[in-house]
């Protein structure tokens, strides 16, 4: 008597999960990047029917990413009308900068003392392509700037936390894009911080860089009220928002 191997379907099954699961994370990642750089608008309407046709991805894959987003309140669900991108909450960007303040400090830290010369090396990479970039280069200038703090978690082996705060991050990135896009915005104090923390790194000064941790995400506090007036249809404010 011939039996089935009992791990066929099961391989199958697997397979399939996995192809369903990656045309889902595509969507998801596909439309929180549309989100935070401002490619889809607060108020746009999503139509996973539409989005099937533009992405090539099917609507089941799509409707989930809806509740990833939704999750992470970066699209509402309004009954009887549909799926729509949400404003830029200041009360969850502001908590998420808060979160990053306290993290960041104890991963400097740790940075201080676990950093190889390769990896110091690979943050001086980062931060010379970041200083060669001009004015024209906004997306390349935000996106370094989020891997010079994402390399610091992962010298520090903190890469998951990194990957944890992604999630309760949306909100803060969407303000820091907005900011960087604005009219006049000066990089240079960015600049000045990212290499003012390599260097204390690179000579194990802890206390220069504590002290950078909680000063480096508050260089933009003066810059919300025009960031917001020049956008004000982007966000929904807290009482006495101020990052």
């Amino acid at each position: 008597m011939k039996f089935d191997k009992p791990w066929a379907s099961s391989e199958g099954f697997m397979e399939q999960h996995q192809h369903y699961q990656s045309l889902q994370d595509q969507a998801y990642n596909a439309l929180r990047s549309k989100i935070i750089y401002a490619e889809l608008k607060p108020g746009t309407r999503l139509s996973a029917i539409g989005l099937e046709k533009e992405t090539g991805i099917g609507r089941t894959p799509i409707r989930e990413s809806f509740v990833r987003l939704r999750e992470q309140e970066l699209v509402e669900t309004r009954p009887k009308s549909g799926t729509y991108v949400s404003k830029i909450s200041m009360e969850r960007a502001e908590n998420a900068c808060f979160l990053r303040e306290k993290l960041e400090r104890s991963v400097l830290i740790k940075c201080c003392s676990a950093a190889t010369p390769e990896q110091k090396h690979r943050l001086e990479q980062i931060l010379a392509e970041s200083e060669s970039l001009d004015h024209s280069e906004t997306r390349r200038f935000f996106d370094l700037d989020n891997l010079f703090h994402e390399t610091c978690f992962e010298i520090a082996g903190r890469h998951m936390l990194w990957d944890w705060m992604k999630s309760v991050n949306t909100h803060f990135e969407r303000y820091n894009w907005l900011r960087m896009v604005s009219q006049d915005l000066d990089w240079e104090p960015i600049r000045g911080q990212h290499r003012r923390i390599l260097e204390a790194i690179k000579k194990g000064d802890t206390d220069t860089a504590s002290y950078l941790a909680e000063t480096h995400l508050h260089l933009m506090p003066e810059e919300q009220g025009p960031v917001i007036a020049l956008h004000p249809d982007y966000f929904e404010l807290s009482k006495d928002s101020a990052i």
